[in-house]
């Protein structure tokens, strides 16, 4: 039996994977961990955004290992075999099904206190299986996969739509609170039939470890897209823009920092269109997050309009705490558009707009002082509402509100 004190966190990606929702199930864990909260994990074989299992932890290397206070217990279930939308479906139920084996053998316990983190719904199933009797489970939504899957083009609007809204919603129901990064997450879940309690809880920086930096003295004008490259990210924007400034902005270097499924998509487009000014590289380390955010003097942050209900871009609160600027593509009202009234620390154009969209680079391109106050409100702003410690601080305590309650 566990210690009725801990937490189990189920959560398929995490550390040392360095993008997506790796990073920020991380800072949950080791969070609790540090205030008190004896924390295990449960996880997969880290591999995002690669095709393959690290290194270290193949051959059945590293499968329970303690990290920052935290136990990691990793589940032999790797990356799908193939980008289809039943390639990762059945990749997530191999998951739900070694975890289950091994709270059936032991190898994972039974908790009163279980934290499970979707994008996947089945590893939310798994946290409700690994709670005991009595105990409770928190989900935390980061994506709503039904949405983004069925906006994205991964799943026809007929039965497959139908069938992941109907697992959210009877999987969701049986959690004692939904917590979800914005209003419009929330709504989206409520149509869906989600009737348990939902809290917003938006995603946080580490603003003691990501600092404002001083510009960087260069000749030219670097922008930068760095994270994860895949399909709901709609980086064929960032192509466009490339395009659309290859003839009245050579000065203007576009930098793609990241990997993903469509890196070699996007590197075939650059390279037959002949572009000059736009090129990839690699992620940088996250102890190196900082330096590489600051490196630049604008940041992009495109978006996919019919996906912007269902995700939240995780990046821009580390933009804004390094002090850059960014433009984002986004419908109007939508989470973005709302975010830059809020904060008037970047700039927001429609998206699918490469004209627009390369008048908002020059602009800030040719105006440094512009470039400099929205960086400092940028930095102002997190400080003031997306600081970790403000963030986690808070989901712990509706965490221990939930558990006192039942």
């Amino acid at each position: 039996m566990s210690d009725p004190s801990s937490v189990l966190f189920v959560s398929r990606y995490y550390w040392p994977e360095l993008i997506g929702s790796a990073p920020f199930s991380t800072d949950i864990a080791e969070w609790l961990a540090a205030h008190d909260r004896p924390t295990t994990v449960v996880s997969g074989l880290p591999h995002y955004p690669h095709d393959d299992v690290f290194p270290a932890y193949r051959d059945g290397r590293c499968r329970r290992e303690t990290v920052c206070g935290v136990e990691v217990v990793r589940l032999h279930a790797g990356p799908p075999r193939g980008g289809s939308a039943v390639a990762r479906m059945a990749n997530e139920a191999e998951f739900l099904l070694r975890g289950l084996a091994a709270l059936i053998a032991g190898r994972v316990k039974r908790h009163s206190v279980v934290l499970a983190l979707c994008p996947s719904i089945l590893c939310v199933a798994l946290g409700v299986a690994a709670r005991r009797r009595g105990g409770v489970c928190v989900a935390v939504v980061h994506d709503i996969q039904s949405g983004l899957a069925e906006k994205l083009g991964m799943v026809g609007g007929g039965h497959m739509a139908r069938l992941m809204r109907a697992a959210e919603r009877a999987i969701l129901n049986r959690t004692d609170l939904v917590a979800v990064l914005s209003s419009e997450m929330k709504d989206q879940l409520r149509r869906i039939g989600i009737t348990v309690p939902i809290e917003v809880i938006p995603l946080w920086v580490d603003t003691d470890h990501i600092q404002a930096a001083p510009a960087v003295a260069r000749s030219g004008v670097k922008v930068l897209y760095s994270g994860n490259l895949g399909r709901k990210q709609g980086l064929g924007q960032v192509v466009a823009l490339a395009r659309e400034l290859a003839d009245r902005r050579l000065d203007i270097e576009i930098v793609l920092r990241g990997d993903g499924n469509q890196a070699g998509e996007l590197l075939d487009q650059i390279k037959s269109l002949g572009l000059t000014n736009i090129h990839l590289a690699e992620l940088q380390p996250n102890e190196a997050l900082g330096t590489a955010l600051a490196a630049c003097d604008i940041h992009l942050v495109p978006q996919r309009p019919d996906a912007a209900a269902f995700a939240v871009p995780s990046k821009v609160f580390n933009i804004m705490a390094v002090g850059r600027p960014f433009v984002a593509t986004a419908l109007p009202d939508s989470v973005l558009w709302r975010l830059q009234r809020q904060s008037g620390a970047f700039l927001c154009v429609p998206p699918d707009d490469p004209p627009t969209f390369a008048e908002a680079v020059i602009r800030l391109a040719d105006d440094s002082r512009l470039r400099q106050e929205l960086g400092r409100r940028g930095r102002e702003f997190v400080e003031a509402h997306y600081a970790k410690q403000r963030i986690l601080g808070h989901l712990v305590d509706r965490l221990d509100a939930v558990v006192a309650a039942k």
